[in-house]
């Protein structure tokens, strides 16, 4: 499933979970690599090579796969000199990165720290960099506390890290290879653990974008789940792209993991794409409210409005649609393109609704496609990263346009948070080199468009005509 997938009995799992109650949010690597930052086995790669522990990264694949990453990467720190160290790991880190910015993960969880009171939210993370902060920066602004040696949550805004801070600037208390991590577990009064012990005695505990490699961790939260008040739950969000498994693979998977997670004391919530928990974490605050529709639901119900009004919206969208592509010729300083408006069905798919070059006339015979990271379609693609995106065509397949370039759609709802629900491409007549290195002049033109279209799709849940429709059927008169 992706975002517009999540179904109401996915969703239940977040009533009464203690989340009512107080909410802690711990976000794994998972939320860092979507924003450009490496994995835990990139960056134990990068360390590998550049200490010469070994030859190549072929050879520092096979360590990897054959042992505890933790003591692989004690061979990496011992082939520098020890005040090299934390400056090593900066570079491992932020190695090719020339701009970060905050995921739809960590733009999630600031957004829903932000929104409840002062006291109803903690925030933690498992990862060095500090985009959690500048996400609550970006929404808040405001200033953020990154917290590194005290379970204590200071008055003002912040975000606890339990193994420490890499940042493009400096280092602290970093936990890292396999000494680093047995030093902590073996103090009895570790910060950590009572972070994580207070977080189940206030409420619940939702863990996105991390395996549950960290031993650590596991020891914290084995303990700390035993003391835990009845109805207050630990829950990982699971997303196959973390585990970069095909939806067969996952879907053969499936049974396993609910069983290891659940055998561990956590609730696990099986998801898609990392961008999925990102929806689950906007949902929380909306789960236990009289009325409430989950994401799935919704999607159904516009998609249902759209096929009941396809003669009439078709029309109108290809219209707006035509005039958007004399925008964005302009912003791409093109001659020719080709804008499409792909809308999700809540059945797992994106159809190709509406297109500046053709009317289509049969509603049963618009193409669908898989949403999700690894969908074959961009457009699918936009919707599983909630990110813009842009890729080369197979110009063997496809002759007219060399790339593509895609937006997710947002769309708000009623007493509900938005989400994405649609997806904007274009087929451009140049490669996607071009134009990635003139984003100046086309990024806000394209934003600005994905807005305008969010609003444009929303605004039929408002139509006297179809406003009936988006209320449950019991309610229904």
């Amino acid at each position: 499933m992706s975002a517009p997938d999540l179904s109401a009995e996915l969703m239940a799992a977040f009533r009464e979970c203690g989340a009512e109650k107080h909410t802690t949010l711990l976000l794994g690597a998972g939320a860092s690599t979507t924003s450009g930052l490496p994995g835990w086995d990139e960056l134990v790669t990068r360390l590998l090579v550049g200490s010469k522990a070994v030859a190549d990264e072929r050879a520092a694949g096979l360590l990897l796969d054959r042992q505890d990453p933790l003591i692989v990467v004690e061979a990496a720190k011992a082939g520098f000199e020890a005040r090299q160290w934390e400056s090593k790991v900066r570079a491992a880190l932020y190695s090719g990165v020339t701009s970060l910015s905050s995921s739809a993960l960590h733009l999630a969880v600031a957004a829903h720290a932000l929104q409840g009171k002062a006291d109803d939210t903690s925030l933690a993370t498992l990862n060095f960099d500090a985009l959690l902060e500048d996400a609550l920066r970006e929404v808040a602004l405001a200033e953020v506390r990154s917290v590194t040696d005290s379970h204590e949550r200071p008055p003002d805004y912040a975000v606890h890290h339990l193994h420490g801070v890499v940042d493009p600037t400096g280092s602290f208390d970093v936990v890292l290879t396999l000494t680093d991590f047995l030093e902590v577990l073996a103090a009895s009064d570790a910060w950590q653990k009572v972070y994580l012990r207070d977080a189940l005695a206030r409420g619940a505990l939702i863990i996105a974008g991390t395996s549950y490699r960290d031993p650590d961790v596991r020891q914290w939260l084995h303990a700390a789940g035993k003391e835990a008040p009845e109805g207050h739950s630990a829950v990982v969000l699971l997303a196959r792209q973390g585990f970069a498994v095909s939806r067969s693979e996952f879907v053969a998977l499936e049974a396993a993991l609910e069983r290891q997670w659940q055998a561990v004391g956590l609730r696990p919530v099986l998801l898609n794409d990392h961008a999925d928990a990102a929806q689950v974490i906007r949902e929380l605050r909306y789960v236990n409210q009289p009325g409430y529709l989950a994401p799935k639901e919704r999607a159904e119900r516009l998609w249902h409005i759209h096929r009941e009004r396809f003669e009439s919206l078709q029309n109108g969208y290809v219209d707006a649609l035509r005039g958007d592509a004399r925008r964005m010729k302009s912003a791409l300083d093109v001659d020719e393109l080709n804008i499409t408006l792909w809308l999700a069905d809540g059945a797992g798919t994106v159809v190709r609704w509406a297109s500046g070059d053709r009317v289509h006339l049969d509603r049963d015979g618009l193409r669908a496609v898989e949403i999700g990271f690894d969908s074959p379609w961009i457009a699918g693609q936009a919707l599983g990263a909630d990110t813009v995106l842009i890729q080369d065509l197979d110009t063997t397949l496809i002759r007219r346009w060399k790339s593509v370039l895609a937006a997710p759609i947002i769309v708000d709802f009623p007493d509900h948070p938005p989400m994405t629900l649609a997806a904007l491409t274009i087929g451009l007549p140049d490669s996607a080199a071009r134009f990635e290195s003139s984003t100046v002049m086309w990024q806000d033109a394209f934003s600005n468009l994905a807005n305008e279209w969010g609003a444009r799709i929303g605004s039929v849940l408002t139509d006297r005509d179809s406003g009936s429709i988006i209320r449950r059927e019991s309610e229904a008169p």
